[in-house]
């Protein structure tokens, strides 16, 4: 189910927004035209990576460094081995909805 987590206006490239739901810290982003959403937590150590730098579409984990492709999830460095959880998103009007749990 989609719920509205956020407008548009409230995401930036190169900054992330973080949205506690239920379930989850949601980071919300914009990666040129894309809005990506991802849990934020580091697979690596299961702390927070919003504090992370992002860069060429990838966010890098501030503690260890761990590197992540943004759209996909993608762990692709060490010391994460494991994947980002993302979510879809859409775009209703002015509103960022992400598909999450209800």
């Amino acid at each position: 189910m989609y719920k509205k987590l956020a407008k548009l206006s409230e995401v930036k490239e190169g900054l992330i927004k973080v949205v506690d739901t239920k379930y989850a810290s949601i980071g919300i982003t914009k990666i040129g035209e894309k809005i990506v959403a991802f849990e934020d937590v580091c697979t690596h150590d299961g702390e927070a990576i919003s504090h992370g730098k992002i860069e060429s579409g990838c966010i890098i984990c501030p503690r260890h460094f761990a590197k992540f492709e943004l759209s996909s999830g993608k762990a692709l460095c060490m010391p994460a081995t494991e994947d980002l959880t993302t979510y879809q998103t859409r775009i209703s009007g002015e509103d960022i909805e992400v598909e999450i749990e209800d």
